[in-house]
């Protein structure tokens, strides 16, 4: 009895402890709940740690990594019992086995060596280039999503204010007050609206989805934006693309990966100038392969000097890539920093344009309130007028976010100013080691 008592309350412990010990479950978006609110802190968060492509990505600056390893371990002895057997019967295979007992003899492992250290280096810039790129656009997606939210609203106001002037024009059609068909023309316009109110609440639900997806959720899940702080815009000043110029070409990892890239053709280069002394086994394709097509041949032969003219031209071809990119970053900071300050410079016309379409409404409904003839036209040009009006307020507004984080990006300042450390990312890789 005493070991029962004693077995059962073992049970009791350890089941409490197991329960207290599982995991939170992450809250799952069933249909008919409220979307799950999220900040910009957490799509940076969640961008840096959980993102398919990112995760993707940091893999192959592993294997890069790993082809290093490889490359070093080639330097050192490896025992082929079939070659060692060849010599017996023919002697003079004895140098092929050199490669093997002493492989540092052969120059070429040493360049494979270097190729697979500045390989590496190359990747963690695609790397680091494609994770700012994947959290410039899950940033954007989000102001997009605040703006559309937004829209919407000033959609439903503006549906509702028509619905009470429909009331109003109907009625005095009635009663003679107002030309037979006035209020068609205001049917019309909220029949429009309803439709772009359908399309705008779809393309939030894409929108959402989408950003659910970039984060790493399940499609379960759906998650809803909260709002951000708008800056201060009359205190903003224009940009000059004088002072940011050197430090966005300096901080490229677009322009650094190519420049990695053309230090490895060198090497490449020297392989093919060293071929009679053997050939290297250590594969590049680990980083995407760019260098495996050139022909190096395993001695030396009549096709050495087309070998390494064939790679001078793919260096050559490198730098032209490197240059082009060099031009588009310069191009991508010169229009950034012209519609930013385009947008400043129109920011106070835009808030009095919108303040006195609203004014001219407020005024055309007052007229009608009091029984003044109103020519349904004018008003009809009046709503389309204000709501064109706030919704070009109300995209300044979110654009200046978006381009500020664009400008972030491309200078890798605030949130891109330390990217994620790629093995930060390989914590589900951790299997590969057990294979």
């Amino acid at each position: 009895m005493k070991y029962f008592i004693l077995t059962a309350f073992l049970i009791v412990v350890f089941t409490v402890n197991s329960v207290s010990a599982a995991p939170p479950k992450r809250r799952v978006f069933r249909p008919g709940e409220a979307p799950v609110e999220i900040s910009i802190e957490d799509v940076v968060e969640r961008l840096k740690t959980e993102n398919f492509t990112v995760y993707e990505n940091a893999l192959r600056v592993y294997q890069t990594k790993e082809a290093i390893e490889i490359a070093r371990g080639n330097l050192l002895p490896k025992l082929n019992l079939w070659r060692i057997a060849s010599v017996v019967v023919d002697p003079l295979s004895i140098v092929g086995v050199i490669e093997d007992i002493a492989p540092f003899l052969v120059p070429n492992n040493w360049f494979r060596l270097e190729e697979a250290k500045i390989l590496n280096l190359a990747q963690a810039e695609a790397y680091r280039a494609l994770w700012a790129n994947e959290l410039m656009t899950a940033k954007a997606l989000y102001f997009r999503l605040l703006f559309d939210r937004a829209l919407l609203e000033h959609i439903k106001q503006t549906a509702t204010e028509l619905e009470d002037l429909h009331l109003i024009i109907k009625s005095r059609e009635e009663l003679g007050g107002a030309p037979q068909g006035a209020s068609r023309d205001i049917e019309v316009r909220m029949l429009s609206l309803q439709e772009d109110r359908r399309a705008l609440e779809m393309l939030l639900l894409e929108e959402q989805n989408l950003l659910s997806h970039m984060m790493d959720l399940s499609a379960d899940e759906l998650v809803t934006p909260v709002a951000v702080k708008l800056p201060k815009f009359e205190d903003l000043k224009p940009l000059k693309v004088s002072e940011f110029e050197a430090r966005v070409l300096a901080t490229s990892p677009e322009i650094k990966q190519f420049e990695h890239l053309i230090s490895a053709a060198d090497y490449v280069k020297n392989e093919a100038a060293f071929s009679f002394l053997g050939a290297s086994s250590v594969s590049r394709s680990v980083a995407g392969g760019i260098f495996d097509s050139l022909p190096v041949q395993n001695g030396l032969g009549f096709g050495t000097p087309a070998s390494m003219r064939i790679v001078s031209a793919q260096k050559e071809i490198l730098e032209s890539q490197k240059n082009g990119i060099f031009e588009t970053v310069r191009r991508q900071l010169k229009l950034l920093v012209n519609g930013y300050n385009l947008d400043i410079e129109n920011y106070a016309n835009l808030e009095r344009r919108q303040d006195l379409t609203r004014a001219s409404i407020e005024q055309l409904f007052e007229r009608m309130r009091l029984g003044q003839d109103v020519e349904m036209r004018l008003l009809v040009e009046s709503c389309r007028d204000h709501m064109q009006a706030s919704t070009a307020f109300l995209a300044v507004k979110f654009r200046f976010l978006a381009n500020e984080d664009r400008f972030s990006r491309l200078t890798f300042l605030g949130d891109y100013a330390r990217s994620p450390d790629y093995m930060g990312q390989l914590k589900k890789t951790k299997s590969l080691d057990r294979h």
